[in-house]
């Protein structure tokens, strides 16, 4: 049974959509669509009406569902050996905000080339805490993942301190919980949501998303703060109540997902234009008073002023040294480097030629623009803004821009770092691939990188068509993960520069992959034809 639709009275019968192919005008169905009517008949969308969302057997289904989903990745970070991702120097400022130190080596090579998820007990002074180079604080909602962590440790190593290995567990368990309640919320008949909720749990499950659960990284809070943004969405259109109820999830999944790290603060129109969506549907389609209508849009608006505070406020707290590195990249590793004339786009961004050396660099690089004696001008005439509007005067570079995006989205595995303990018996910097679904699927891609677009023109599609026939929320869901990807996609390349851009791409590279089961969830409903015409 599928959620009833919010915006049909109580009082309209259900829909039902019959697991019937689409004809051609001969008569004769083609083998593609052949195809799409056996997925319908299997897993079709069923009856549309209500208080299934409510059935005792759909919980239970549900609540199985994200215990098999839990022990599923469980089993699949711990069994045989441990994985994860290795600290390339970073985690540490994160980590240090809870007063505990890396049992690692100090040579770089040392430990990258292996995990090493011991975390003891450890008093930091002055700027040893912090951002690398100011001392600045670090915050993240990954936070919350690592208290959990903390406090379990104890139960499961016997000592103090932290171990990422703890916070592994804390994130498997999340993810079953959030594929407990997509179960929950999906349209369709039990197998149509048990086969999506499988198909999100493999996409997961990969290495180059899941391995990071087992990490000094934020992109756990990042990643599953992207499903639980899609759980809570589909809830508050399938109509949840009370309304307040389901309006609310949204905003604290929304305000724990733009506040994971800094570029997912791209969420934010997309999450204004998801919570908007229902109520301008509701004030085309009804003959209601004005003042009806004004106050259909009065909740989902103050949620979108809450989330915009919180995204205004994470960026306000955000390290100055990290935004003034970032803009570094943007400007010396990314628009220089890839320029047909580099003095002039110095002189347009208000900069000394002399900076032209320095093209190619980081901060860290022994060619660096930070020993020019003119880089103060750089603090004074680099900003965010200058960078939006080069991009938006020279928009012929966004072509090459994005065309590196897509190489680097498609190559999502770390270049340095291994995925095993020191004590596994796995060689230095070797990667595990127990489940490398996206990983083969984005490296086949590679062969036309321009199928990776085409996938999210075909899901938006769609993803738009279903929407229009008013079957359920995934549609909307389809349309709002494109264009949550096209945004985080591009808030990287123009915001972060190009190094480390194959792990600042893994969030969008991660939304990229849901588009696969959200196709197969389109491509069901729309195989499937209504035995009542709309209203």
């Amino acid at each position: 049974m599928v959620d009833a639709r919010p915006d049909v009275p109580e009082s309209e019968p259900p829909t039902r959509f019959a697991p019937e192919p689409l004809r051609r005008k001969s008569g004769t169905a083609s083998p593609l669509r052949s195809a799409a009517a056996n997925l319908a008949r299997t897993f079709g969308p069923g009856e549309v009406g209500s208080g299934a969302p409510g059935s005792s057997r759909l919980r239970g289904v549900a609540v199985l569902s994200g215990t098999l989903a839990s022990l599923v990745m469980i089993l699949r970070l711990f069994v045989p050996q441990t994985v994860g991702t290795a600290d390339q120097g970073t985690g540490q400022q994160l980590f240090c905000s809870l007063g505990v130190r890396n049992l690692r080596p100090w040579g770089y090579a040392d430990f990258t080339n292996f995990i090493h998820p011991s975390w003891v007990p450890h008093q930091y002074y002055g700027e040893a805490c912090g951002f690398t180079g100011s001392g600045e604080p670090v915050y993240s909602s990954q936070l919350l993942l690592l208290w959990l962590g903390k406090w379990l440790t104890p139960v499961l190593a016997g000592g103090p301190g932290l171990d990422t290995r703890a916070v592994g567990i804390v994130c498997c368990v999340v993810f079953g919980a959030l594929i407990a309640g997509l179960v929950a919320a999906l349209p369709g008949r039990t197998p149509f949501r048990v086969l999506i909720a499988a198909l999100v749990t493999l996409v997961t499950a990969d290495g180059v998303f899941a391995d990071f659960f087992v990490s000094p990284y934020s992109e756990p809070a990042a990643l599953l703060g992207t499903l639980a943004l899609a759980v809570a969405l589909l809830r508050y259109w399938n109509g949840g109540r009370p309304r307040w109820a389901s309006v609310l999830i949204v905003v604290l999944a929304a305000a724990f997902t733009v506040s994971a790290m800094p570029q997912m603060a791209s969420w934010l129109p997309v999450v204004a234009l998801a919570l908007l969506w229902l109520p301008v549907a509701r004030a085309r389609r009804r003959a209601s008073p004005a003042r009806r209508r004004w106050q259909a849009f009065v909740m989902p608006t103050a949620a979108v002023v809450a989330i915009a505070g919180v995204a205004v406020a994470f960026l306000a707290v955000e390290p100055k040294r990290a935004t003034e590195m970032n803009l570094y990249n943007t400007v010396f590793a990314s628009i220089l480097p890839n320029s047909p004339d580099p003095v002039a786009d110095l002189t347009w961004l208000g900069l000394d030629r002399s900076f032209v050396t320095a093209a190619g660099s980081t901060m860290d690089s022994i060619n660096s623009a930070v020993y020019n004696p003119h880089y103060t001008q750089f603090g004074k005439q680099i900003n965010r803004g200058k960078i939006v509007a080069f991009f938006a005067t020279h928009p012929e570079r966004l072509i090459g821009l994005g065309e590196r995006g897509i190489s680097a989205l498609l190559t999502p595995e770390l270049r340095d770092g291994g995925s095993y303990t020191v004590d596994s018996g796995q060689g230095p910097a070797v990667k595990e691939r127990r489940v490398p679904v996206v990983l083969g699927l984005y490296t086949a891609t590679k062969a036309a990188p321009v199928a990776l677009p085409g996938l999210h023109l075909l899901t938006l599609l769609l993803g738009f068509a279903v929407a229009a026939r008013r079957k359920s929320g995934i549609g909307r869901l389809a349309v709002v993960m494109v264009f949550g990807c096209w945004a985080q996609f591009w808030v990287v390349l123009i915001f972060e520069g190009q190094p480390d851009i194959h792990r600042q791409m893994i969030v969008a590279g991660f939304m990229s992959a849901l588009c696969v089961p959200l196709l197969v969830a389109l491509v069901s409903i729309l195989a499937s034809k209504s035995t009542q015409p709309h209203s």
